[in-house]
């Protein structure tokens, strides 16, 4: 046997170590071997030394440390073939217990063993364990619970140094900072809940938060203060001061990096994102159009990653609301002056969320300003809003916001010479908000909010159609809604805090259609939510929350069976249906959830949720769901995700009412139950930089007992026969908005897939869009200009082609004869949008003027067919041409 002996002086450094190991050079140049039976002074080439490969920490000796004792201990290790320490025998002691602290530790050391020719053999090695009392005191100095750190940014995003912070803590005491040069801060918190920050500055509007802090957690934040407005001097007022320092329009977000998510899939926009994305009139939720996952929206309707819009669920602070876009997705319902934040999720989401199949976006009123008074006109070529806010008292503060179109008194002149067409009502839509916030104590904030939202248009066919005689006269729909809700959020203690909501919802969708078709849909969807969050300890937080939602519906409908996706409508052959009827409906939902973090970077989230729907044949739906998120190195994260999601039948589906054409049959079907989509997901994401990030992701929806329609059954109406599955993969590459510049690069591929029951095959989904490519990128040239630009290329819809047509003379028509569902497909669409802006700053406000075009270089894109009377012809039906949008924004 041979016996390698080994002299081994090696420093290794770490921050919280109390025990170092030591010597006065480079590791690789200290390593020597020798033979006692070969005394040569090197090992052949094949041959190699022990590597330590597993290091165990010695206990200090108290009484050494507490007078500050520190040393080296020389040891000699016998280490075996396998690499385990067999003897440990000390060579140069230090005394004081500080010996026998090094010989424990030593003799759980493992080792690469040392290598003779190849094979692995006994070796003697020298180890020098020394121990230091600073890094002792330091390992055993309490660490805090909790790390809130900051940077305070002001104009041009520039860092705001010396400014005065002050943290209240839960118990109501109070700690002071001040900002270094590079406007940051930060707080080592011994306690965790909400935290009180204030933030002043000179030449800056003072700032008030409060931000939630978690055991354990590190809050990384950026504020942006609001440049103080003085009174005007003698000179007219409202003359620019200066064209050359662009108004900060994002300087009235307030940016916060949250705790980590606790779903798999998150996307979040920033202010400035919101504002300057071209494409989107500085509309928030139409931004969201852009995420990854998301189609091209048909008629101003969300489809995500493969699903229906109306598996798509839309909430305000917890409450349900019925549409998000107006008229062709021009707008959406809530301003954006109003919005904390947008929270998407295309799946995989919290169990905090029922009710919903596909996706979820999340919409997050903010509070009103706390200090002063705030007002914002945005005006463009489509519509107009005017925002204000401010505070009553020091406690009590007021939000309003209204909007309305005027594409009726641009379009009136341009349709009024359409034979075929009169309009009674131009389109025509407007909506909403209204808050008023009260904060009793530090620990509570109540919130009563208003929102509402109406659309409506209403036209005469003078001439019949073509292809549908039967269908003529006057043609109106209208959707709307209005909201009342109560928010209250209360902390009990320092690790214990809750979210109680509740609110009424009034919506209404009316849509008329000459003498054969006509719905009336009015319903009060009332709606109660409670969350207790409690930190259980140190790696456990606990979410425990209770939802209902309901109330009296009223349906009136006079037509015909519409069929489902998939199914060829024949409009001479459909099952008539003519009803009145009313229904209460009612649906409880409760769910747990975990937040496990058993090593600081892996986070585990286990949740169940349960829900019940009256209306779906009194069902229950269980659903676990499971979701990680990994930091397997710096900035590297893998996260994934699976889960089962539920969503009930609309009411019309499970209507039990007769129907007056066929007393025999009914409207719906009320034995139907609910439907299932499981999700999988997983995916990895890494931060380049502050700035540069990069995430993918994979995912897989299995659909089943999905609802298919039977126009021309006189059996059941609908049954849960429906099958689907959706896959794809998406990639985003961000640019976070940087004193310059922000942009991002979104991909998706994707199939999604239908069959109508279990016999069938599959085929293509009528909202599939294989490919979609969004390029978005806004750049400041300075002196208040900046330009950006969107780019988009998307697959084109699936349309079903019409092969043929048969006579009926009967009624003098043609019907026509349908080929495969959706076997054929519009061609691509792309579209460039470009996005200038140019800002000036005034001593009472700051005016921003914008000219957004809308396909830059006209591209008839392609949206649907259009046949004569007997299918023998065919036109394209193209999308929006060439649209210039000119707006400003006015901020006082």
């Amino acid at each position: 046997m041979h016996l390698l002996v080994v002299v081994l002086n090696r420093r290794i450094r770490a921050r919280v170590l109390a025990v170092t190991l030591t010597a006065g050079a480079p590791a690789a140049a200290q390593i020597g071997a020798t033979t006692r039976a070969d005394p040569t002074p090197a090992a052949p080439a094949a041959s190699s030394a022990p590597r330590l490969t597993q290091f165990v920490q010695a206990d200090y000796p108290p009484a050494a440390l507490a007078q500050g004792l520190e040393g080296s201990v020389l040891l000699e290790l016998t280490i075996d073939p396998t690499g385990h320490v067999t003897q440990v025998t000390v060579a140069q002691p230090l005394g004081n217990g500080f010996d026998e602290a090094a010989t424990a530790a030593a003799r759980t050391f493992v080792f690469e063993p040392a290598r003779r020719d190849g094979v692995a053999v006994a070796s003697i090695l020298r180890y020098r364990y020394r121990f230091s009392a600073a890094a002792a005191r330091e390992a055993q100095r309490p660490r805090p619970r909790a790390l809130l750190r900051a940077t305070v940014r002001g104009r041009a995003d520039q860092p705001v140094a010396n400014a005065a912070v002050t943290l209240t803590l839960p118990d109501g005491s109070t700690r002071d900072a001040t900002t270094d040069a590079a406007g940051a801060f930060r707080f080592e918190l011994e306690v965790v809940g909400d935290m009180r920050l204030a933030i002043r500055a000179e030449g800056f509007d003072a700032l008030e938060v409060t931000e939630p802090v978690a055991d354990r957690e590190d809050v990384g934040l950026t504020y942006r203060l609001t440049p103080a407005r003085p009174a005007a001097p003698a000179a007219t007022p409202g003359s620019p001061v200066s064209e050359a320092t662009p108004a900060e329009d994002e300087d009235e977000a307030t940016v916060r990096a949250r705790r980590p998510p606790r779903e798999v899939t998150r996307q979040s926009l920033e202010f400035r994102e919101i504002l300057r994305m071209p494409g989107t009139g500085g509309d928030a939720l139409r931004a969201v159009q852009n995420f990854p996952g998301v189609a091209r929206a048909i008629n101003g309707l969300l489809i995500v990653r493969g699903s229906t819009p109306q598996d798509t669920q839309i909430f305000a602070d917890g409450t349900s609301i019925p549409l998000v876009y107006h008229f062709g997705g021009l707008s959406s319902v809530v301003s954006t002056e109003l919005l904390d934040r947008i929270d998407f999720y295309p799946g995989n989401f919290s169990a905090r969320y029922g009710r919903a199949q596909g996706g979820i976006v999340d919409v997050g009123l903010r509070s009103p300003r706390r200090q002063g008074f705030r007002f914002v006109a945005n005006i463009n070529l489509i519509d107009a809003s005017l925002f204000a806010e401010g505070a009553i008292t020091r406690n009590l503060s007021f939000a309003v916001s209204f909007r309305r179109s005027y594409i009726d008194a641009i379009l009136g002149g341009v349709l009024s010479g359409i034979n075929a067409v009169s309009f009674t009502s131009l389109p025509v839509y407007w909506d909403y908000q209204a808050l008023l916030e009260y904060r009793p104590t530090s620990r509570d904030r109540i919130r009563l909010a208003f929102l509402g939202s109406d659309d409506s248009l209403s036209l005469i066919l003078n001439q019949p159609s073509e292809v549908a005689p039967r269908f003529s006269g006057s043609f109106s729909t209208g959707i709307g809604f209005h909201a009342g809700q109560l928010l209250w959020d209360h902390t009990f203690s320092t690790s214990v805090s809750s979210r109680a909501m509740f609110s009424i919802n009034r919506n209404a969708i009316n849509v008329g259609g000459g003498d054969v078709f006509g719905l009336n849909l009015n319903f009060w969807n009332i709606t109660g939510r409670y969350e207790l969050t409690a930190q259980v300890n140190r790696r456990v937080r606990a979410n425990l929350g209770m939802d209902l939602t309901g109330g009296p519906a009223e349906i009136r409908f006079n037509g015909v069976r519409m069929p489902t996706e998939g199914q060829q409508p024949n409009l001479q052959n459909l099952a008539r249906v003519s009803t009145q009827d009313a229904d209460t409906l009612y649906r409880p939902g409760a769910y747990a959830e975990l937040e496990v973090t058993p090593t600081p970077r892996l986070r585990l989230i286990p949740s169940l949720r349960v829900d019940y729907t009256r209306d779906a044949n009194r069902s229950w739906a269980v659903q676990p769901r499971f979701s990680f998120r990994w930091e397997l190195a710096r900035d590297w994260f893998i996260k994934g995700g699976v889960g089962v999601f539920n969503q009930p039948p609309q009411p019309s589906q499970s209507s039990s009412a007769v129907n007056s054409f066929n007393p025999s049959t009914t409207v719906g079907n009320p034995f139907l139950g609910t439907q299932r989509s499981i999700h999988y997901g997983l995916g990895m994401e890494h931060n380049f930089s502050r700035y540069v990030s990069l995430s993918a992701e994979g995912f897989y929806k299995d659909l089943d007992e999905q609802i298919i329609a039977q126009p021309s059954v006189l059996g059941a109406a609908y049954l849960n026969s429906g099958i689907g599955r959706i896959y794809g993969g998406e990639i985003l590459l961000r640019h976070r908005p940087s004193s310059r510049f922000f942009g991002w690069l979104a991909y998706t591929i994707s199939r999604s897939e239908r069959r109508d029951s279990p016999a069938s095959t599959y085929r293509i989904f009528q909202f599939d869009q294989t490919h979609i490519l969004t390029l978005i990128g806004s750049y400041r040239l300075g002196r208040g200009w900046e330009v950006g630009l969107r780019f988009r290329f998307v697959t084109g819809n699936p349309t079903t082609p019409i092969i043929g047509a048969v006579y009926n003379g009967d009624t003098g028509t043609y019907t026509q004869i349908p080929g495969a569902s959706y076997s054929a497909r519009n061609a691509p669409f792309h579209q460039l949008d470009v996005r200038i802006d140019k800002t000036w700053t005034f001593r009472r406000g700051s005016l921003n003027l914008f000219l957004e075009v809308l396909n830059v270089y006209n591209n008839a894109n392609p949206e649907g067919v259009q046949y004569n009377y007997n299918y023998t012809q065919s036109t394209t039906v193209t999308g929006i041409p060439i649209f210039p949008n000119l707006g400003f924004r006015y901020e006082y």
